[in-house]
């Protein structure tokens, strides 16, 4: 006679908790186990249980990674429609935090201009940090484009701005973010919906 566990498989959440413990304490780097990392990420903090939603995914963020303490000023890249995706439709429900988001797309900036009317928005690509229209101490970056991606790190790492929170999306799950940002001090905190968050060890 088979014996049978109360409550069915009740134990499965506690399993795939343990394993993403395990997993993000796999060494980092583009190896074979890159992705099993990575999935250790994907379920920190409860997220596969309270972040199913995006709500949830938020109260999350707010309870690890927003600097409540110190509210600042965000900038989101390639910020589509203001609201797939993004995560300053939730910030600017924050007491003290403020937003500005960059969409070089025509179609996307009318379709965020209508969902977000209040929020400001620069009709162009944001790749590099100079000129009097760039945003000096921003408290986090999103982005959602490799280009500006690419110049947030480079950015980072010649000493221009210095965020407390990056947000990289990363459809491709490619190892080359999480490599530039360690080596300026970042450390990978959360995955969620291949959007990779870090963290400056030393702000």
């Amino acid at each position: 006679m088979k014996l049978q566990r109360p409550d069915g498989e009740w134990w499965k959440p506690w399993e795939r908790s343990v394993r993403g413990w395990l997993y993000r304490r796999l060494p980092a780097g583009d190896n074979p186990w890159h992705l099993k990392r990575r999935a250790g990420y994907e379920r920190r903090w409860g997220l596969e249980t309270r972040g199913f939603t995006k709500r949830g995914f938020f109260g999350i963020f707010r309870e690890r990674l927003l600097p409540a303490k110190h509210p600042g000023h965000w900038v989101e890249l390639q910020v589509g429609d203001g609201l797939v995706g993004s995560l300053g439709l939730w910030l600017e429900e924050e007491p003290g935090h403020t937003v500005e988001a960059w969409e070089h797309r025509k179609w996307p900036a009318l379709s965020f201009q209508k969902n977000r009317p209040k929020s400001p928005l620069h009709a162009g690509r944001l790749t590099s940090w100079e000129g009097e229209r760039v945003s000096k101490n921003p408290a986090g970056v999103t982005t959602r484009g490799v280009r500006e991606a690419a110049g947030v790190c480079r950015a980072i790492r010649q000493g221009r701005i210095r965020p407390m929170v990056v947000g990289i999306w990363n459809p491709g799950r490619r190892w080359i973010w999480e490599a530039r940002l360690r080596a300026c001090g970042y450390r990978l905190e959360i995955v969620y919906d291949r959007m990779e968050f870090y963290r400056a060890k030393q702000p």
